[in-house]
Formats: structure tokens, sequence, C-alpha cells
């Protein structure tokens, strides 16, 4: 009998000690209890924005006195350099045990969250009494991993790809170029438990379609196969996008997107989900009258705030992942910057009523690549009601005059004059400008 009882001890002893050991660490196992101080936070956020950084086209040696700023609590240094000899910093901040890392700009033209970043950073270190147990939570619980502006030749000429020309998302298995080669070095060294992929995307996606809105912010919980998988750890990021979708909506009603979850081999946010790192795809769009992209800068550094308290608190594991699931899935081109609606077009001696679509294209100017120019063209002709447009404009019964021709590609330059000949609306360049 004795016996018995001493292996019944055994077997219970290893029981217990199996069920404490985990592959890597979340929350706490009984996470503390501290609800989301969102008024606090969102009265909080214009206070922390880095008021250096006000367009998209900064330089790495823009962020250098800010980086040489940050105080002692958080650890800098360079951890590699790019191709032409840039260097590569990471930041880290907090002593939890939960390791975040979180990575911006990997395509040089996509900086918003890199200004984000800075922002948080300063919000880490803020002073408000109300947000001081925010704080100490977040730094108790979590260590954050920072590398900000992967890319910095990239964005050095405002440009997607690398100085070798490559993308760097698609370059997380052949690892050809050092920047791509230290992200994969830092999620191993990490044995990163969740990971920011920070990006921007086009400004005429929509949020679902037909389009009623655009995407503002994009999101995604990258499938690791072919078969887009929901096993555990991707069924935690979608919960933890579900989270931050809940504080999004209030800001952005209808303006959050979804990218379609077709596996993608050689990228980043695919590959770190599917070596164990619960990954989650933010990507900035466009707002109406937001073309810097500072409104949405903001709701970045609430959506990050967020979602690093829910990963500090285990919140995140109380929102269905259907939750994720209904976030309508966003479309490429379903939204145009202005949208005029029963047009009256004179062609040969025929009336045509068509709606036409304008969208504004830029191009980067060298030798600084800090300027750029803005022409607007006709982007469709048509029946356009199943998309979107940040501006609309009903010219039903209203003469037109076209500056130069009404061709998919042309400029889009309009008048329209009412019935006794006053003019009413001019477009310029896409731009509506009312009488």
């Amino acid at each position: 009998m004795l016996r018995v009882i001493l292996l019944l001890c055994y077997a219970l002893t290893s029981l217990h000690c199996g069920a404490g050991s985990q592959p890597d660490t979340l929350a706490p196992a009984s996470p503390p209890y501290h609800p989301f101080a969102e008024d606090a936070v969102r009265a909080s956020l214009d206070t922390y924005r880095t008021e250096t950084i006000t367009t998209r086209r900064f330089k790495q040696p823009d962020l250098e006195p800010l980086i040489r700023a940050l105080p002692e609590s958080f650890t800098v240094d360079t951890a590699g350099r790019s191709v032409e000899d840039r260097p590569l910093w990471r930041v880290s901040w907090g002593g939890g045990g939960t390791q975040v890392l979180l990575w911006s700009q990997m395509h040089g033209d996509e900086p918003t969250a890199t200004a984000a970043l800075f922002d948080l950073f300063a919000w880490l270190e803020g002073g408000e009494p109300e947000l001081d147990s925010l704080r100490t939570l977040l730094r108790e619980q979590l260590h954050l991993t920072f590398l900000p502006m992967l890319n910095p030749d990239g964005a050095a000429r405002y440009q997607r790809r690398n100085a070798l020309g490559i993308d760097l998302n698609r370059d997380a298995l052949h690892l050809t170029s050092p920047e791509a080669r230290l992200l994969k070095e830092e999620r191993d060294r990490l044995d990163a438990a969740w990971g920011f992929n920070l990006h921007d995307q086009g400004i005429y996606y929509s949020a679902g379609f037909p389009a009623a809105k655009g995407c503002a912010l994009s999101i995604l919980a990258p499938a690791y196969d072919w078969e887009k998988t929901m096993g555990p750890k991707r069924e935690d990021a979608a919960q933890l996008i579900a989270l931050m979708n809940h504080y999004w909506q209030d800001s952005l009603p209808g303006q959050v997107g979804r990218y379609n979850d077709d596996f993608e081999p050689r990228a980043f946010g695919d590959n770190l989900q599917k070596w164990g790192t619960r990954t989650i795809l933010i990507e900035s769009g466009g707002l109406a009258g937001d073309p810097e992209k500072q409104r949405i800068r903001r709701q970045n550094l609430l959506g990050l705030i967020a979602g690093l308290h829910g990963i500090a608190t285990g919140a995140y594991e109380s929102y269905p992942i259907a939750d994720y699931w209904q976030i309508p899935e966003n479309q490429s081109n379903g939204m145009h910057e202005v949208i005029l609606e029963n047009v009256a077009v004179e062609r040969d001696g025929q009336t045509y009523t068509m709606d036409v679509g304008l969208r504004i294209r830029e191009r980067t100017a060298t030798p600084d690549y800090r300027e750029f120019t803005s022409t607007a063209y006709v982007s469709d002709l048509g029946d356009l009601h199943t998309f979107g447009a940040f501006y609309r404009y009903d010219a039903a019964g209203q003469r037109t005059e076209v500056d130069g021709t009404l061709d998919i590609g042309a400029p889009a330059d309009f008048k329209f004059f009412g019935p006794d000949g006053t003019l009413l609306t001019t477009v310029i360049d896409g731009r509506l400008s009312k009488r």
C-alpha cells in the first residue's frame, strides 16, 4: 500500500511540473485584474505626439536625435547595419517575461507606424497619475523590443525595396538582406511570443465591397500554411486583433478591414506565425483630409496601447474569434478620391450621363526625396455606385466642361455650371472647390 501511495504522489508531482512548463511566456497564469483605462488613454494620445515628425517623408537622420534623447528606462543599441551601412536600431523597454517584438518600415515608403512607435516611446514614460498603474503593468509584465525603420536605405529614397532592390517582406526564407537577417535573428533570440508587423497600404482600399467607407487600417492574423489552419497561436493573434478593433471602432466605425489570408510562403508575417510568434499585421491606409496620415498615426498608437494591455492581462482571451472574422475583408481598389455622379458628357453631338472616378498619384522628387508632386487622373468611368469615395459630387442637371479629354488616366480637371450658366463647382487636379 505504501508503494502505491508513493507512486501516486510521484505521478501527481510529475503532472504538476508538466503543466507548468510552457514553450513561451504569455501573460501570467492568473493575469492581474486591470481594466483598460480607455478614456484616460484616449485623452493622453495627443500629448505624446512627437512634434518633429509631421510628414511621411522623414529620414533616419531625423530620428537620430529622438533615439539619443530616450530616457534611461530604454535600452538602445545598433543591432545591425543596412546594405548601405546605416545603423539598424534596437530599442528595448520593460522587465516582464512576455517577449513582444515590434518592427516598422520594412518597406521604406511605409512610415506611419514608425512615427507611432516614437509616440509610444514617449507615452510609455508619461506622467499622468491616472495612467501610472497601466504603465507599471506593462513594464512588469512585458519586455518590448522595437526595430523602428527596419529599411533606412529605402526610407532615404522613399521607396518600398531596400538598396539591393529586394522586398524585405519576401526575404524571410532566403535572408539575402542584412535587414531581413536581423529581423529573423531577433525573433529567434527572443523566441518572441508576440509580434507586431507594422506597415502602410494604399489609400484607396475599402472596408468590404460594395464599398461604403475606406480602410483607415487593415489587419491580419497571417496564415502559416496553405490550408490556412487556425492553430492555437494564430487564434490568439486573431483574438487580440478583435480586442484592438473594439477600441478602433469607436474612432473609425466601419473603417477597419481584414486582409485576405492567402498564405505567402516568403513573407515574414506568415513565417513568424509558423515559427511560433503570434503575429499581428497592421497596415495604415487612408482617411479623407489626412494625406500625411497623422490621424491614422494616432489610431496606431491607441491600438498598440490597447493591444499591449490585452497581452499583459490576457484580456484578449475574452474576445471570440468570430469577432475577428466579422471584420470586413478589404478591397484594394474599392475607393476613389472623388466620385462625380451623373456627369453629362458631350461627344459627337450626343449626351451621355455617367459617373467619373478620380484618384491622386504621387511622384517623389529628387534629390532628397522629401518633396513630391501629386496629380489627379480619371480612374474609372461608368456606373460607380458600388465604389466608395472620400468626396462625392452630384452633377445631375449641370453642364460639364472638361479641360482635356475624358479618358482613363487623363488629367482630372472639370467645371460644372448650373442651368443659368453660374459656375457651381470646379475640380482642379482632383480637388473639389464649391462656389
